[in-house]
């Protein structure tokens, strides 16, 4: 009698096993990177629009953002040159609105006079309304309680500061997800 030399079941199912506990193991990382870096692709994105934006009102209406006195002002002429599908929403305070691209720009009521001396803060949610950062969680981001570089939480919401002459990341977290390293 000829003996065959293949696999048992039971080495099968063993080996099966083996690779589903890995893949079990792995998965959530792998996820969690790869939100990760989506998060960080859209804040560059975010970053780059906001430029474009103010280098289009300053090339056709020679409007700068350190004309801008109010919320309002600051709001309209961001909108102005932006793929806007949704304006004029107000979220804890903040006047918000949101792009084509899925993401939630927040103006805080004290934007104005956007300066080297005195910049604008905004917010942007490359995420829009969806998790993990959502307006009703927003309030979360507190100077205190926002995430630090270290933490190395995933977060899908971030600081701009925009003066008269660029718009730049504002905070750690923001400056590491944009340059990759922290940044005073």
């Amino acid at each position: 009698m000829k003996k065959s030399s293949a696999f048992t079941l039971a080495e099968v199912l063993i080996t099966l096993a083996i690779i589903g506990v890995v893949a079990a193991m792995t998965i959530p990382g792998v996820i969690v990177r790869t939100n990760q870096q989506e998060f960080k692709t859209g804040f560059r994105k975010a970053i780059s629009v906001l430029n474009q934006a103010v280098t289009m009102n300053m090339a056709l209406d020679n409007v700068t953002p350190e004309y801008l006195t109010t919320q309002q002002e600051v709001h309209d002429y961001l909108i102005k040159r932006m793929n806007v599908v949704k304006s004029n929403v107000t979220v804890n305070g903040n006047k918000c609105f949101y792009t084509a691209d899925g993401f939630r720009y927040e103006i805080p009521s004290g934007a104005k006079d956007c300066t080297v001396n005195t910049p604008c803060t905004l917010g942007v949610d490359v995420n829009g309304d969806r998790g993990p950062t959502t307006p009703s969680n927003n309030a979360l981001l507190s100077k205190d309680k926002y995430p630090k570089v270290a933490d190395n939480r995933v977060i899908d919401y971030f600081t701009i500061q925009m003066t008269d002459v660029s718009i730049q990341p504002k905070g750690d977290l923001a400056k590491y997800t944009m340059y990759g390293e922290e940044k005073n």
